[in-house]
């Protein structure tokens, strides 16, 4: 119990430095706030979810601060194969990456785009529109991590959302992706947890304290679970299985 103490308190610091309630991240501009987890992709050589040798996803940034925000983009390779290459887009244009950690501009000619209060909109009415670019190497399977953390103007990190790619040469080689999705998050009442990719697995829900407040398995499916005698705040729901490496999502309770 004091190793998971331990833990949860790295992991709650961790978060609170790097993610921000204000601020929502959907994929395509849908579905649940994915702000401070990963996207998991399977890519292949000829794949439908790439543009010729491009992987391009678009992740929608919503600004509920309270007042208008000036954000920049900073891009993190955590693991990356030396001969992929990459793009950042975020308005009012799309650029060319280099080194291992790279910040979108803000100049007088090419200032940080402004994001209205309550949308996804810039000043400008362009959409606040984080839109990785990735290119892998065609000619070897690989896999990379990409952060991308929404800044201050002065590099104070807010926010963030992880990009994984499994690249392969041939669909042979694919495995099943392993996902978990909370919704509604934040939470009321109830929330839903979706898993993919994962027999036999354990759900628990613990405090930034690590005290474990829900503990139940959970086969490959949803599971909806009632958190209305929950207290408001921040908890981490954890995933362990047999044969991969336990991991968590942020979930909050707003009553």
């Amino acid at each position: 119990m004091k190793k998971l103490i331990l833990s949860l308190t790295a992991i709650a610091t961790f978060s609170f430095v790097y993610a921000q309630d204000g601020i929502e991240i959907r994929l395509d501009g849908a579905g649940a706030d994915i702000s401070g987890t990963v996207h998991s992709v399977n890519l292949y050589a000829g794949s439908p979810d790439m543009l010729g040798s491009v992987y391009e996803v678009h992740f929608d940034v919503t600004n509920n601060t309270g007042a208008n925000q000036q954000w920049r983009i900073t891009r993190t390779k955590m693991s990356v194969p030396a001969t992929w290459v990459d793009q950042v887009c975020w308005p009012p244009q799309c650029y060319p990456t280099s080194g291992d950690v790279y910040i979108t501009p803000n100049t007088g000619g090419n200032p940080a785009p402004i994001i209205v209060d309550g949308t996804s909109m810039t000043t400008l009415s362009a959409l606040a529109e984080l839109k990785p670019r990735i290119t892998p190497d065609a000619s070897a399977a690989g896999s990379a991590l990409y952060r991308y953390y929404i800044t201050t103007i002065a590099g104070e990190y807010i926010d963030s959302i992880d990009l994984s790619i499994n690249y392969a040469l041939g669909v042979t080689n694919l495995k099943q992706p392993t996902t978990l999705t909370i919704s509604p998050n934040p939470a009321d009442n109830n929330v839903t947890i979706a898993l993919g990719g994962i027999e036999n697995s354990s759900i628990k829900i613990v405090d930034v304290l690590g005290n474990v407040i829900y503990n139940e398995s959970i086969n490959n499916g949803t599971k909806t679970i009632d958190v209305s005698n929950f207290k408001n705040g921040v908890y981490f729901v954890l995933v362990e299985a047999p044969g991969i490496k336990s991991f968590n999502r942020k979930l909050i309770i707003r009553h």
